[in-house]
């Protein structure tokens, strides 16, 4: 018999349950037999590591959606509504682990699907681990006649992660290099995975003292290391050609073929004829948010050859939607929808929603008609690409102190040569701190600040919409950043053009009053839009004019540091298990 899938075991156990195996319904005896096996069992995981494409929630987005961090920041989440935490995909991977010793056949291969099937562990333990920081370690998946085991109390995080690394550090050393299409695992993928949790732990122990770990530093050269491996192994290239009209990091995004693309250490193979759809077109554009001011702002402008910040711009705060992509770092086109841009199925250019904050997201967003609708988006979806590698490796030895301006060369500068930015200086990064980075992170610690700031710039603008930047403030110890209320578009009481044509798109009024003055004749020659603050879901920041902003977001927010950083336990869990403690920034 079995152990129930669920809280350590317990919850919802009966007896015809037990007389099941996990998912496959397949039979012990006849299986776990030689490496074939292993792998058809592994193929079962895949879906534990997924790619991302949006930044809901974070400081990237105006989002309509309301997320747990969102009703963290209310006061509405306790242990009395939380859902009781969920080990099923744990289990499954001890289930294999735990039977694995029987089969028989190439050692080297064998150990390649355990050491996938371990490192698939380690991110579903790490998982937890950023969710409730201390929980129960199981090498195994338990019996009903593990008593003791299932009533354990949680594991120390200190314990957990060493266990997890242990993991990484067998998978690692174990799978195999590998030379089939880059939707299968290999050394390579277990590498990034290790330097992404290596990445994440060392800042998590940097950044948050409630913790009382003060060794960070070794997670961070576990994160180069692993890093440098992949850079020095001569495999992947950053893409730097066209395809077609499409400028080569635009279609990163929205390539239907990523299977020869040397960026690409793991992707996600969609297919239309195999019915192997994503929502990345019909989920994206305009639907449920839009992007913020905050990161707009964030991307640099060219001038002279040289770089300098958004803010130096005079009359920056108050640029239309139609002049802020003026000479601009151009991966902020290749994210932001332009003015004027006419998508697929339609003929005429997208009016962006002002109720969405204005900036429509268009990366990641298909070019043809078919792909646009909910759910029926066949384009490739990157994984883990060879530019997250570059900009870890520069992460870590930044917080280290000890980036220099070979490091700088070899990783920030290859991602602006991709994109015609001028080349970084780490001089000029240590000697011209930016005050907007410096206040935004302002408990930054290493020796190197300035590259720090900078580091994180490049990384925010090369991977936006990628889904790294909630986890990326909790890590850096930034929560305070989820409370400000997200800002749009700035605007003013008017009419509004943002095609770019010279016509206005929009009437923006204060009240039904004003917008029952405008006349007809407006309205039919401009097919105008008309948009009544009074009563909207959005407002502007100063009244008649502003950044838009969503109404029911201003002013019910506070992030509690560092209780909000945190998941509290079920009340049902501790109840299941009277071993279990209360998350200790949730104990009452």
């Amino acid at each position: 018999m079995f152990g129930c899938i669920g809280l350590l075991g317990l919850n919802g156990c009966n007896d015809s349950f037990l007389e099941k195996y996990p998912e496959t319904s397949i039979t012990e005896d006849g299986f776990f037999n030689n490496a074939s096996d292993l792998e058809a069992y592994t193929n079962g995981l895949y879906e534990n590591i997924v790619s991302g494409y949006m930044d809901v929630p974070s400081d990237n987005v105006v989002s309509s959606k309301d997320e747990t961090i969102y009703r963290m920041m209310r006061g509405e989440v306790n242990p009395d509504n939380r859902d009781v935490w969920d080990w099923k995909a744990i289990r499954n991977v001890n289930f294999m682990l735990a039977r694995a010793g029987k089969a028989v056949g190439d050692e080297a291969e064998i150990n390649h699907y355990i050491g996938l099937a371990r490192m698939f562990r380690a991110k579903l333990y790490y998982d937890q681990v950023l969710a409730y920081s201390d929980v129960p370690w199981y090498s195994r998946d338990l019996q009903t006649t593990d008593t003791e085991l299932l009533y354990k109390t949680q594991d120390p995080r200190s314990l957990v992660v060493d266990s997890i690394m242990a993991d990484l550090d067998f998978a690692v050393n174990n799978m195999q290099d590998g030379a089939a299409a880059a939707t299968r695992w290999y050394k390579n993928g277990a590498l990034a995975i290790q330097a992404r949790i290596a990445l994440s732990e060392g800042c998590w122990r940097k950044y948050h003292p409630e913790l009382n770990l003060d060794d960070s530093e070794r997670f961070l050269q576990i994160a180069i290391d692993a890093c440098r491996k992949v850079m020095d192994s001569g495999l992947y290239d950053l893409t730097t050609a066209k395809s077609g009209e499409i400028e080569a990091y635009e279609a990163l995004f929205c390539s239907q073929d990523l299977s020869n693309n040397k960026e690409m250490i793991i992707y996600e193979d969609y297919d239309l004829a195999l019915g192997r759809l994503h929502n990345a077109g019909g989920g994206l554009f305009d639907f449920e948010f839009g992007l913020s001011r905050d990161l707009m702002e964030d991307y640099l402008v060219i001038e002279d050859g040289k770089t300098k910040r958004f803010q130096d711009v005079p009359g920056y705060a108050t640029k239309k939607f139609t002049e802020i992509f003026e000479n601009r770092d151009p991966r902020m086109r290749q994210t932001f929808m332009v003015p004027g841009f006419i998508r697929a199925n339609v003929n005429e250019p997208h009016r962006p929603k002002l109720t969405m904050g204005g900036y429509t997201q268009v990366k990641f967003s298909p070019r043809t008609a078919d792909q646009i609708t909910y759910g029926k988006s066949y384009t490739d979806l990157p994984l883990i690409r060879y530019a997250e590698i570059l900009l870890m490796y520069a992460e870590a030895k930044a917080e280290l102190g000890e980036l220099t301006q070979d490091d700088v060369d070899r990783t920030i500068n290859l991602l602006r040569d991709r994109v015609g930015m001028p080349r970084a200086s780490l001089a000029d990064w240590l000697s011209n701190i930016d005050p907007v980075q410096a206040n935004r992170y302002s408990n930054v610690s290493s020796l190197q600040k300035g590259a720090v700031y900078e580091v994180r710039r490049e990384r925010r603008i090369e991977l936006a919409c990628e889904g790294f930047r909630k986890d990326d403030l909790r890590r850096w110890g930034c929560g305070k950043l989820f409370e400000h209320v997200p800002e749009g578009v700035y605007l003013e009481t008017g009419y509004l053009d943002v095609t770019g044509d010279g016509q206005p798109d929009y009437a923006i009024v204060a009240t039904q009053a004003d917008a029952d003055a405008i006349p007809q004749a407006d309205k039919d020659k401009y097919n105008l839009q008309v948009e009544v603050l009074d009563g909207n879901t959005y407002s502007l920041t100063d009244g008649n004019k502003g950044y838009i902003r969503m109404v029911s977001q201003i002013g019910r927010w506070t992030f509690v540091d560092p209780k909000y950083y945190y998941t509290p336990l079920a009340t049902k869990d501790l109840i299941y298990n009277p071993n279990l403690v209360q998350n200790k920034y949730w104990a009452e």
